[in-house]
């Protein structure tokens, strides 16, 4: 015979939600920005008015990366704020 006690619900409430498609994309672009460091291992010069000055090109890279995120957020951040 079977038992009529209630089964256990799983914890969360049971429904999935589904991923957004944002956090998609910031994994392929996290990807892409891994493989682009891993290839890119070499030094080379950069010149700020009449400073020189040698980093890897991944360093590079990544401080343009961070310039764009930081530039990319205030203007986000400004649009919302005139709303």
């Amino acid at each position: 015979m079977s038992s009529s006690s209630p089964q256990p619900r799983p914890a969360g409430g049971g429904a999935k939600k589904p991923i957004p498609w944002r956090l998609y994309l910031g994994i392929v672009a996290v990807v892409i920005a891994v493989v682009v460091i891993l290839q890119n291992q070499d030094d080379a010069p950069f010149h700020i008015l009449f400073w020189t000055v040698t980093l890897p090109t991944w360093v590079m890279l990544l401080i343009a990366l961070a310039l764009g995120v930081v530039v990319g957020w205030l203007l986000h951040y400004r649009r919302s704020s005139k709303k």
